[in-house]
């Protein structure tokens, strides 16, 4: 991992904000955000990394320990980072994982608003899985899975050899995907609305 390039992401102009950059700056805080958590796992990969490098003798081996591993800015940056940032915060490809971290990335009782939102973004969560634990119960699908992307949030998957027949009527937005029936319901898609919601509200900057 490059940190320099990491740094990188950190370099931008500041935009005023108003109604028609709203979006865009959402956009570009969670984007912020992600780049933390991403600067926060390369740095706490540095002791490990230093102790691994100290008696390297290769000159681009030694470089790197100099440049990097001595650099005492790192260490402030990352005594920075985690007064705001929870230890257990890690970079992760996952999407609603990633998403996730995000959310509850800063620390609890930074900003009182932020943590009513989470609390309100965990009650929709909570439901959404009751829902999914509804609909296998009810139309008897047990393989009913709930994916998560960034782009649609939380939809059914369920494999085309689980479903007997037609698909029950409270399934909408139907797709075939490969061997699974990718979709939604009504009931879905209204807590989604509010969990998107809570979601946005949870950016921090």
């Amino acid at each position: 991992m490059h940190i320099d390039r990491v740094l990188c992401h950190f370099c931008f102009k500041p935009i005023k904000v108003t109604n028609e950059v709203a979006s865009e700056n959402a956009q570009r805080s969670q984007k912020l955000i992600s780049s933390i958590i991403l600067l926060k796992t390369a740095l706490d990969a540095l002791p490990l990394l230093s102790k691994v490098l100290k008696d390297a003798k290769s000159f681009l081996l030694i470089n790197v320990y100099k440049s990097t591993c001595e650099n005492e800015k790192y260490a402030s940056i990352r005594k920075r980072i985690g007064e705001v940032i929870g230890e257990d915060v890690l970079h992760t490809r996952v999407p609603f994982i990633a998403r996730t971290q995000q959310c509850f990335a800063v620390k609890a009782g930074v900003d009182g608003f932020l943590d009513m939102a989470r609390r309100s973004f965990c009650e929709t969560s909570e439901a959404i899985h009751n829902l999914a634990n509804k609909y296998r119960e009810d139309f008897k699908l047990p393989n009913l899975k709930l994916p998560f992307n960034n782009r649609k949030g939380f939809y059914f998957s369920i494999p085309q050899k689980s479903i007997q027949g037609k698909l029950p009527n409270k399934f909408i937005q139907v797709i075939k995907h490969g061997n699974n029936i990718h979709c939604s319901s009504l009931e879905l898609a209204s807590v989604r609305i509010i969990s998107t919601f809570f979601l946005n509200e949870m950016t921090p900057f």
